[in-house]
């Protein structure tokens, strides 16, 4: 009866600790930027047709840091009214570096594509305004 006891204690001590790392752990990874500090050679596709890896709150993110993008550069194509869809995102080769490609309507006719390249500042998109712009087209 004694061991039992012990066992259940023991148990929920363990389920208690991995609850204290596990769940912060969770939060930080739902709400950062993938691939922050990865360099290599090879691009990596993060958001296209086919591939999504990322989740609704980062393609959320994205899609601010883009229309916030624009919107610096004085782009002809001024999305302050504007529908701003993302299409794709990739993770450049770089530390900190993201392509964003994204279809901007001001109405139903008229359709722009800018992709552009940033360097995020900080790996937590909670601040999506946290970022420079390398190139935008």
């Amino acid at each position: 009866m004694n061991n039992k006891v012990t066992k259940i204690i023991w148990i929920i001590c363990i389920l208690i600790i991995l609850g204290i790392i596990g769940i912060p752990m969770l939060y930080q990874n739902y709400h950062s930027a993938p691939y922050y500090d990865v360099t290599n050679e090879k691009t990596i596709i993060l958001e296209s047709e086919k591939v999504h890896r990322l989740n609704k709150y980062q393609k959320r993110q994205f899609t601010k840091i883009a229309k916030k993008a624009i919107n610096q550069k004085g782009e002809p194509s001024n999305c302050q009214n504007c529908r701003i869809n993302l299409r794709n995102v990739y993770k450049l080769g770089n530390k900190h570096e993201y392509k964003i490609i994204v279809e901007i309507k001001s109405n139903p006719n008229d359709e722009v594509v800018n992709s552009m390249v940033i360097r995020l500042n900080n790996r937590d998109l909670i601040n999506p305004y946290d970022f420079s712009i390398k190139n935008i087209h």
